[in-house]
């Protein structure tokens, strides 16, 4: 059996839905997925012991967390709902101007445990939330916890094409 064990480094990009140029959003120290399912089962009607008698699983969302530690002013702007702008060597950030904003978020990323082999998660339409905590004194360095969400993406209509994510990866041989 071949060995597939995982530690991940890597480069998390996004690119505005609205359009633009691809910006490696920094250090970003952990990058989840968490797949949220939905069980709707049919109880055994037939038999006094109870049961299941059918069952149906369906992925209801796939939410997202990663820790930015690159507090720049683009990523700032993006999970406070706001603007960036720079003049005269001094970056302002206008919070609560816009709202959340959908990206295609790209982790180009190694699989330290497999010699280096490559890693790939493109998500096609992530929406990005707000930062769930924003310290400016600390001991520690500043982190930027962001939520989001994986939309679909109705312009993929070929058959076997996920509308929402994909992950290519380099096999590890055994």
């Amino acid at each position: 059996m071949a060995n597939y064990a995982y530690m991940g480094k890597g480069i998390v990009s996004l690119t505005p839905e609205a359009g633009g140029a691809a910006v490696d959003v920094g250090n970003v120290s952990a990058l989840n997925f968490n797949i949220n399912e939905n069980i709707i089962r049919l109880p055994n009607y037939r038999t006094a012991g109870g049961g299941t008698y059918a069952q149906v699983n369906r992925i209801e969302s796939v939410e997202f967390t990663a820790t930015l530690h690159d507090l720049s002013p683009a990523n700032l702007a993006m999970v406070l709902f706001g603007t960036a702008t720079e003049a005269d060597g001094k970056a302002t950030i206008e919070a609560l101007t816009t709202g959340a904003q959908t990206f295609e978020m790209v982790f180009a990323g190694i699989n330290e445990a497999a010699t280096g082999k490559t890693v790939t998660v493109t998500v096609h339409r992530a929406k990005i939330g707000a930062a769930q905590g924003l310290g400016f004194i600390g001991d520690e360095f500043a982190a930027l916890e962001i939520t989001g969400e994986v939309l679909i993406d109705t312009s993929i209509t070929t058959a076997g094409l996920s509308q929402f994510f994909k992950i290519e990866m380099d096999t590890v041989e055994a």
